[in-house]
């Protein structure tokens, strides 16, 4: 019971990890009502750039270059994501579906081929940090121990998600996009123009993503450029099992993969996990299509 204790606590963090990346695809899709493939590559670009910026301004790792590199790496990502928004995802929004969809395999594709040229394949590593027990409860048989950075992951992400619904509910940002999300046509004739709502979506959906990108590379210690489309498409299978429209689904569709990836790794051969994970993620979709948690939507209104 132990074990099985640590286990569940070891999944928060994961979760974490997908909930963020996820939420990205969620606030896209409620808005352009496409699908955006391009997430995983910008989660890696905001992995590679937080390593990238603190060995920029320390190779010992001190807790400043760790803030230097936090920011650097969410302002590089989110001028990424607004590029994105502004040359891939505007032109694509009123077009067919599959155009978008191909069109974001291919950013993703480039972004990992960018960084792989630029690292020339390398994968970049870090020292630890922060990894000492913050809180143990001691135990003949097993102990249990909670580190300084798994509090640290679960804190901003709880952080990040509750100022995300804030900003959802109550700023004008997010009743533009709540708005956009209902029936993008009505928001055109009542005299809104929905292309900064989208573009503005693109820049905090990237943002999300680079906060992914930032924790899995501090958590583990490194980063390689082919982790953004494993991740990426995990990412997209939480949000569909979701809803793929809701917030809150795409939250607890990722706590679903994360306690599911957890107790696969700590029972059974870790090198299967990424196999049970997808298989198990199919299944769920072939029994539920609509996802587990999706919202009731009014009929689509979209050109």
């Amino acid at each position: 019971m132990l074990y099985f204790l640590q286990q569940c606590l070891n999944s928060i963090q994961v979760s974490c990890f997908y909930a963020l990346l996820a939420s990205a695809y969620v606030l896209v899709h409620g808005i352009a009502d496409r699908i955006n493939l391009s997430f995983g590559g910008v989660a890696m670009w905001g992995a590679y750039l937080t390593i990238g910026g603190i060995s920029l301004v320390s190779s010992s790792v001190p807790l400043s270059a760790v803030g230097f590199a936090i920011v650097y790496s969410i302002v590089g990502t989110s001028a990424l994501g607004y590029v994105l928004g502004r040359t891939v995802v505007l032109p694509l929004a009123g077009k067919p579906s599959l155009a978008m969809l191909i069109a974001t395999i291919g950013v993703a594709i480039s972004l990992e081929e960018l960084m792989r040229i630029a690292n020339h394949g390398r994968e970049l590593l870090l020292r630890p940090i922060l990894a000492n027990t913050l809180v143990e409860f001691p135990d003949p048989n097993f102990t249990i121990r909670i580190s300084v950075i798994q509090v640290i992951v679960f804190t901003a992400s709880l952080f990040l998600a509750g100022g995300l619904a804030a900003v959802v509910r109550w700023h004008p940002f997010g009743r533009a996009w709540r708005a956009c999300s209902q029936d993008l046509r009505m928001v055109a004739l009542l005299g809104i123009d929905p292309r900064p709502v989208l573009a503005g979506t693109m820049v905090v959906g990237s943002a999300f993503a680079a906060a992914s990108g930032i924790m899995i590379a501090i958590y583990y210690g490194s980063v390689s450029f082919y982790m953004g489309a494993v991740l990426g498409l995990k990412a997209l299978y939480v949000a569909v099992i979701g809803g793929l429209n809701s917030l809150s689904g795409a939250v607890a569709g990722a706590f679903i993969l994360g306690f599911f990836e957890s107790m696969w790794s700590g029972y059974f051969p870790a090198e299967y996990r990424d196999v049970a994970s997808f298989l198990a993620l199919t299944f769920l979709l072939i029994v539920k299509p609509h996802g587990l948690f999706a919202p009731a939507r009014m009929p689509d209104q979209r050109v």
